[in-house]
């Protein structure tokens, strides 16, 4: 009889603890979100230094925004060829983001 006296004193706890300080609207984050927010931010301070620079930074971001969050693998792809890419975008050499375009590929053949 203890054990079912012991149980419902933990089932008051958890179930009285006070109202959820994070309402159903707004989600925690999880630890890859919280990586990448703080990617993005290491992007845009990095950037302010480099003109032309933010522009790119948010339009990749907002694309990239649009996988599904249940694609971890490919999220995590991304985020380590962002970390790659914001260590080349501090290095005081680099003046130019470069990036590849299909349509310019395309007319640069003809």
């Amino acid at each position: 009889m203890r054990q079912d006296a012991s149980s419902c004193s933990l089932i008051r706890t958890f179930s009285t603890r006070g109202a959820d300080p994070h309402p159903p609207e707004m989600s925690r984050h999880s630890k890859l979100q919280k990586q990448v927010l703080a990617l993005y931010r290491q992007f845009l301070r990095a950037g302010k230094e480099k003109p032309g620079f933010i522009p790119r930074i948010r339009d990749e971001f907002k694309e990239n925004s649009r996988i599904k969050k249940t694609d971890v693998m490919h999220i995590e792809y991304l985020y380590r060829r962002g970390q790659r890419q914001l260590e080349q975008l501090r290095d005081v050499n680099t003046k130019q983001l470069g990036s590849f375009s299909k349509e310019k590929a395309e007319r640069a053949e003809r």
